[in-house]
């Protein structure tokens, strides 16, 4: 049986690393709740700057870098209404921001 041509000159593929908080947040996407559209992410956080942490609007308990969670804003308000949600809060929240 006849072996196939090797390339014996193949430039060697460099891999990145594996980045598991990259993998841990989503690709950005809209959900409606009670009519409302928000534009959804999830964050790990780890990019804010030393010292920055958010209130969860839902169960009112500090967000910190780090933690994974979820940031949505109204899209006809704008980023400007921007709020940092615990990912279950961010399911059990009804729409209406304060």
């Amino acid at each position: 049986m006849a072996r196939g041509k090797r390339r014996r000159n193949a430039p060697k593929r460099e891999y990145e690393e594996l980045d598991i908080t990259r993998l841990r947040t989503s690709i950005p996407h809209v959900e409606i709740k009670r009519g409302i559209e928000f534009e959804v992410s999830q964050t790990a956080g780890s990019n804010a700057e030393e010292g920055k942490s958010w209130v969860c609007p839902v169960c009112v308990v500090l967000i910190t870098p780090g933690v994974v969670h979820t940031v949505a804003w109204d899209t006809h308000r704008g980023v400007q209404s921007r709020r940092h949600f615990h990912n279950h809060c961010w399911k059990i929240f009804d729409g209406l921001l304060p």
